[in-house]
């Protein structure tokens, strides 16, 4: 009879150990910061009153100027502050508290970033952190309504120009691609701490990881936060922009090149075989050559051997040339003159060229 109590209460100790064990952790709050203000203390603090949502909060010092605000930030069991001795950039912070995360929390199911200075109300912290739980296998994005009035003029251009960008050359469709205010699912932080971007590149490349991973894309609305002047960022809008499109942009300068060489040739050997097949094929031989050699060596650097690369390329050329042909036929076949439809057509093929070229051919290289 003693034995048979003895076995039940184990049985009991062991069924709670293990419903506890399997409980699962909570997310990870991570704010880089470089050189912020007293709003960093009002977040922390008020985060605090809601720590029954999240594992901890991990707050990275990027190399600001004066240690004194973060030697009032009291670090705790769930509050923690890493430093650079150095300004690194916020890419670079951000993979700083990653690392963190990996190592400390490794069954956290992923982490809230969130800035520093005031753009991210803690309320609308708290609606990602509640989403991320809903679903902690989707990239979420706290997306700002860029309908709203008052938005200042860069910053929508920044975003409208990125959004369309992502959606037609990359099939990534989000609302606001440049939020600092994420929720990201703990498989894709070893991807992203391998990134060798550590700027504000860092965020937009984050999003071509989760695509490659296959992630959905969700969003929740958030509060749109700009003070006047937005004296706090440190977002330069035009060295920035370079360092944030400077791979898109040197894509497309090789494509401008490519497509006017491709079509003089085109021209000149449709103007003197009317065979549109033929001067397709011909025009895109030799612009495809010049086209492969840039990209390889200038836009995506080297992806693995060049005998892969070339094979790859020649097979997706030899595609993007059949697709070439029928959007251009088609168009003639609605009374679309070749010299128009053609260049009609390779808006199409650019776009498309460019994401399977960083996806497929050049793929070793972009990660």
């Amino acid at each position: 009879m003693a034995a048979t109590k003895w076995l039940r209460a184990l049985n009991t100790i062991s069924k709670e150990f293990d419903e506890d064990d399997l409980k699962p952790t909570l997310p990870v709050i991570v704010i880089p910061a470089f050189n912020p203000d007293q709003r960093l203390l009002h977040l922390v603090t008020t985060l605090q009153e809601s720590r029954e949502l999240f594992e901890a909060i991990v707050i990275v010092n990027d190399g600001s100027e004066s240690p004194k605000l973060f030697t009032a930030i009291k670090p705790s069991e769930n509050l923690h502050v890493l430093s650079h001795d150095k300004n690194c950039g916020k890419g670079a912070a951000l993979k700083t508290a990653f690392r963190w995360v990996v190592d400390h929390k490794p069954s956290a199911p992923g982490v809230i970033t969130a800035d520093a200075d005031g753009q991210h109300l803690p309320e609308d912290i708290v609606k990602v952190l509640e989403a991320f739980k809903q679903q902690p296998q989707a990239l979420w994005l706290g997306s700002r309504n860029f309908k709203e009035k008052g938005i200042p003029l860069r910053s929508w251009l920044g975003n409208t120009f990125a959004r369309y960008t992502f959606q037609l050359g990359l099939r990534i469709k989000v609302p606001d691609t440049q939020t600092g205010l994420r929720g990201i699912p703990y498989t894709l932080l070893a991807d992203l701490i391998e990134t060798p971007s550590n700027h504000y590149e860092f965020e937009l490349d984050m999003l071509i990881l989760a695509k490659q991973q296959g992630l959905q894309f969700s969003s929740v609305e958030i509060t749109t936060v700009y003070e006047e002047g937005n004296a706090s960022s440190h977002f330069k809008p035009l060295q920035d922009s370079i360092i944030i499109y400077k791979k898109f942009l040197k894509f497309s300068s090789v494509g401008i090149a490519s497509a006017s060489i491709d079509y003089g040739l085109f021209a000149l050997i449709y103007g003197l075989t009317g065979e549109i097949l033929v001067a397709i094929a011909a025009a895109r031989m030799v612009s495809g050559v010049f086209n492969f050699t840039l990209n390889r060596q200038w836009v995506f650097g080297r992806g693995s051997s060049l005998t892969r690369d070339a094979t790859k390329y020649t097979l997706l050329a030899v595609t993007l040339i059949g697709l070439n042909y029928i959007f251009t036929k088609s168009l003639l076949w609605l009374g679309v003159t070749p010299f128009i439809g053609k260049p009609l057509a390779e808006v199409i093929v650019f776009l498309l060229s460019y994401r399977f070229q960083k996806k497929l051919v050049f793929r070793s290289s972009t990660h």
